[in-house]
């Protein structure tokens, strides 16, 4: 299958599901690899905690030796054109993503500080890959040139479907481990196969829907909203999992 990329030019500010989003992401990954794993993990973050290892690039964005990072965290893909191979070294998610899992399985001729941030960078875009507007359209920067009312409030689409929806509905990660006792998610689990480009065709796929609402924002839409985070949440922390039994094991 031939896949064309179009990736912009044009950078945005953008912190996909916010601090809660991606706390809950690696909460639901411990909860599915086994303790030895955790520990292997553990040993590497040293008195880092999982959450402030899933949050770490974006407290760092503004910090100038880090500004090369910035584009690490999506990738703009124009509606209605065909995928193709991406260049090795691109700066967009899903390059940078694959980089990073390849690095990290060749963790033995890495040292330890490598391994560290190669987990902080995994932790996070794992996450953000798994945001539909971080994998979205470069002709509106993702979503947030898309104004947006939101409950009375002016946002963007990209901002609602970062952190607002999760804030308003009240997003936990009870709720989300709740849904990976699920079959399908056990299923997810039990494959192990990692595939970012199966993974983001699926994300891409929900834009049809993150697209389609009335401004201002209505219930409908926001309840309907909650149920698709919840879900990717949970799809990210399960494979987030799977990536880390296939590097540690």
């Amino acid at each position: 299958m031939k896949i064309l990329f179009y990736l912009t030019i044009f950078p945005y500010i953008s912190f996909g599901w916010g601090e809660k989003g991606h706390h809950i992401i690696v909460q639901i990954a411990k909860k599915h690899i086994n303790k030895n794993i955790q520990d292997s993990v553990n040993k590497y973050l040293d008195d880092i905690t999982w959450e402030n290892a899933s949050t770490w690039m974006d407290n760092i964005r503004r910090i100038p030796e880090y500004a090369f990072l910035k584009n690490w965290h999506y990738i703009n893909i124009e509606q209605n054109m065909p995928y193709d191979s991406i260049k090795t070294g691109a700066d967009n998610i899903y390059v940078q993503l694959q980089l990073t899992i390849n690095r990290l399985k060749n963790k033995n001729i890495l040292t330890k500080k490598q391994i560290t941030y190669n987990l902080k960078i995994l932790f996070h875009l794992i996450g953000d890959f798994h945001q539909p507007l971080h994998v979205g359209y470069g002709i509106d920067r993702g979503g947030n040139d898309v104004k947006i009312d939101f409950l009375g409030k002016h946002s963007n689409l990209h901002a609602i479907w970062d952190a607002d929806i999760i804030e308003q509905t009240n997003i936990s990660f009870e709720l989300v481990n709740t849904l990976t006792n699920k079959k399908k998610y056990a299923l997810s689990l039990k494959k192990s196969d990692i595939n970012l480009m199966h993974w983001m065709i699926q994300t891409r796929k929900l834009l049809n829907f993150v697209y389609h609402f009335t401004n201002p924002i209505n219930y409908s839409y926001i309840n309907k909203s909650k149920s698709i985070i919840q879900h990717q949440l949970a799809l990210a922390g399960i494979r987030l999992a799977i990536i880390l039994n296939t590097i540690f094991s």
